[in-house]
């Protein structure tokens, strides 16, 4: 009687134990109704490549192993890589797929390059992926961020780098080599960080990180969730809209619903996809990088007629709040008459505002250094949908 009581015992722990492991899903098994490939587009004309060159930046340390939604952070980060690679045209870049925090039976380096760099390739960037696995270790972000200065040394061109990450148990050291990266780079960097989980430290980070780069910005994992979404964010970070002289010339009618992608159902997000029109301090004149993005609003505004917006100017918390107020309403005017001037986008459908230092993005520690990551990141130019 005794062993039977003890067999039982063994065997409910055993049957805990399995529903345990069977109660978290997998992120791994991507759907092809998940996904909607850009290649015929691409190779029919529709779009050219953006970018010369393309480092993934994946998270594998161990707070990636902790679960979100169901399912564990590192599975999300995968099956993300994976949709996007999935969605990603042959486009005609030098690519690579860093890691970094792994599992000692992975490796026992802070960070590797799992594929590339090489000309990008669907097939050879899969299996790069697909080595790697568990997840495990600290998470040395920073030292990533920086190996990717040598990744790109050898590619002229556009560079865009996406961070794939939970963003969490971090300091300040992957911002400080963000900027580091941005200033040995250049302008023709973009840093894109995607937020697996909701780690509100973790968010604050990769935030700030998207905005050491001017054309960057942060996405949210589990919202880029199926294939629409995934096909804006792809061809906004790496392709061009090819336009024909009858398209330039004739605005285009709203798109039929079964082509329609994220933002066309709703403007507010296709615009803000975009990202912010920032600024140098105490100036109002647009940056080329400035221009680069107000010409992907003239595009997405030509597309979405109905779409009425505010213009809104913000500044730094350094200067009085007059000098400011002013600044930021001038900052919103040069939108507006870039918008008028190169886009020919009516002026009914605009309007400008100016918040001084009134609204900050992030609150600015020292208000006087106005090359802080924060005051960068306040020197901003937003959208806001008043009509759609």
């Amino acid at each position: 009687m005794k062993t039977s009581s003890i067999q039982l015992f063994i065997l409910s722990i055993f049957m805990l134990f399995l529903m345990s492991c069977t109660s978290l899903k997998t992120a791994q098994i991507v759907p092809e109704t998940m996904v909607k490939d850009l290649t015929p587009a691409f190779t029919a004309g529709d779009y050219s490549s953006k970018v010369d060159g393309l480092i993934i930046l994946m998270d594998a340390s161990s707070s990636m192993g902790e679960t979100h939604m169901e399912y564990t952070k590192f599975d999300i980060a995968k099956a993300f890589i994976t949709r996007m690679n999935k969605t990603m045209p042959p486009i005609s870049a030098i690519s690579g797929l860093r890691t970094f925090g792994h599992a000692q039976t992975l490796s026992n380096q802070n960070t590797n390059l799992f594929y590339g760099m090489a000309p990008y390739s669907r097939a050879e960037l899969d299996k790069g992926l697909a080595a790697v696995t568990p997840s495990g270790g600290p998470t040395p972000m920073s030292d990533a961020i920086a190996a990717v200065n040598e990744d790109f040394e050898n590619i002229t061109g556009n560079k865009a780098l996406i961070l794939v990450s939970d963003g969490k148990d971090l300091d300040d050291r992957p911002i400080i080599a963000a900027q580091e990266l941005q200033a040995k780079i250049g302008q023709k960097l973009c840093i894109y960080t995607v937020l697996v989980g909701q780690d509100s430290k973790g968010k604050a980070l990769m935030e700030k990180i998207a905005a050491v780069s001017p054309c960057g910005y942060m996405v949210l994992a589990h919202e880029i969730n199926s294939a629409d979404p995934m096909v804006e964010y792809v061809a906004d970070l790496f392709l061009n809209k090819v336009l024909n002289k009858v398209e330039k010339t004739i605005t285009p009618s709203v798109p039929k619903k079964e082509d329609q992608g994220l933002g066309y159902n709703k403007a507010e997000p296709l615009l803000k996809s975009l990202g912010k029109i920032h600024f140098d301090f105490d100036e109002s004149n647009l940056t080329d990088s400035g221009k680069h993005l107000l010409d992907q609003h003239i595009e997405k505004l030509i597309i979405t007629s109905s779409v009425k917006v505010i213009i809104q100017g913000h500044t730094s918390a350094k200067g009085t709040e007059t000098y400011n107020q002013v600044l930021s309403e001038k900052r919103a005017l040069t939108v507006k008459n870039y918008l008028i001037d190169s886009g020919n986008i009516s002026p009914e459908r605009l309007s400008t505002i100016g918040f001084g230092k009134t609204k900050l993005l992030f609150i600015e520690s020292n208000p006087n250094d106005i090359n802080s990551t924060e005051a960068i990141s306040n020197m901003r130019v937003v959208f806001e949908i008043i009509e759609n």
